[in-house]
């Protein structure tokens, strides 16, 4: 694994974007921005524009980062070294989906106020993105669907990441569709994700570990 210029060009150029449109922006932020909004777009904290600025801008530039390298200290790096293009995919869309909250902020910042409907749309376009992904992870410690189950077993993580794909899929269109009709994203949240996501962290890959228990009568091949 090895860091090339020429398949950062993406990333790079999404934070340059933020980065020039954060320093044409922020004089015509109020000096004390709107950070926080309740569930119905209405702000109900505040901080300084340079803090609010800073923070935003930055966390995006960690995020890069952080997703960029951490698959390096992965114990699981000799078998995932082929499949790094992968775990870049994950890192683009995530950071794309993190640049349109930063340009939402700034909007809200200007306006005073937060369209909640927006982030339904974007999570989920990102969870459908996410899941024609998933089945491609190879087995590692940072992205996936990471339990004791999946972790100890290459077929479960496989079969896991497989339901998962289709999981995500279908709950981010239903995301999408929700907020269409003016659903608020925390109660598509709520309703659907959370279901999705313990199915496939917990209760898929659980009983699926013991299965494969059960019909080889040993533990399950690591």
């Amino acid at each position: 694994m090895k860091w090339q210029l020429k398949r950062e060009l993406l990333p790079l150029a999404v934070l340059l974007v933020m980065a020039l449109t954060a320093w044409f922006v922020y004089p015509t932020l109020p000096d004390r921005v709107p950070t926080h909004f309740n569930i119905h777009g209405e702000p109900d904290d505040y901080s300084g524009k340079a803090g609010f600025t800073a923070f935003t801008l930055g966390g995006c530039i960690v995020l890069y980062l952080v997703l960029t390298f951490i698959p390096w200290l992965d114990p699981f790096r000799k078998k995932i070294e082929q499949r790094y293009e992968t775990f870049l995919k994950f890192r683009n869309l995530t950071l794309v989906f993190f640049a349109i909250i930063f340009f939402l902020s700034l909007h809200a910042a200007r306006t005073g106020r937060f369209e909640p409907r927006w982030l339904g749309f974007g999570f989920g376009a990102l969870f459908i993105a996410l899941g024609n992904y998933l089945p491609q992870l190879p087995r590692n410690f940072f992205f996936g669907v990471r339990s004791p189950w999946t972790l100890a077993s290459e077929e479960v993580w496989k079969r896991t990441h497989i339901i998962s794909g289709y999981g995500f899929v279908a709950g981010g269109l239903l995301m999408i569709l929700l907020a269409l009709c003016n659903v608020n994203m925390i109660w598509s949240m709520l309703g659907i994700m959370a279901p999705i996501s313990l199915f496939c962290t917990f209760v898929y890959p659980y009983f699926l570990f013991k299965k494969l228990q059960k019909e080889n009568g040993k533990e399950v091949q690591l």
